[in-house]
């Protein structure tokens, strides 16, 4: 019976790290991910209006970049819809609503460092050819 202790403390360790919580999603995260899943296809990466789907909308979403609020009245209209905008009170509630939003407001489509272009090598002119040339 060597190997009772043994098991003893497998099946412990096995119930403690059960035990352990499941890592949540920090509210950034899920901002981001409700985003890609419901509202990139029309509202596109950068929030501009210009998502995959937004080209067969008869209603094209608007440009939101950097206009993007987090208040009832824009709560209200991701939860409830307005206008060509679905609801989305099955999908999110107040708090994810918040999330996306707050998502929304840090979205942009320039490059966080700007890439440089190396500036071109000087072309050398051409030696002139023996024999004149003329």
């Amino acid at each position: 019976m060597k190997l009772a202790p043994i098991v003893l403390a497998l099946v412990l360790a096995g119930f403690a790290s059960a035990a352990q919580p499941a890592r949540r999603p920090s509210d950034a995260d899920r901002g981001r991910d409700l985003y890609q899943r419901h509202c990139l296809a029309c509202h596109g990466a950068g929030a501009r209006g210009d998502g995959p789907a937004s080209a067969a909308l008869v209603v094209k979403p608007g440009d939101l970049q950097g206009k993007v609020t987090v208040d009832p009245e824009t709560i209200a209209i991701v939860t409830k819809g307005r206008g060509a905008m679905p609801a989305f009170d099955q999908t999110f509630n107040t708090e994810d609503a918040k999330r996306v939003l707050n998502h929304m407001k840090g979205l942009t489509d320039t490059p966080a460092t700007p890439v440089e272009e190396p500036a071109a090598a000087p072309v050398p002119e051409e030696a002139p050819t023996e024999g004149g040339g003329g």
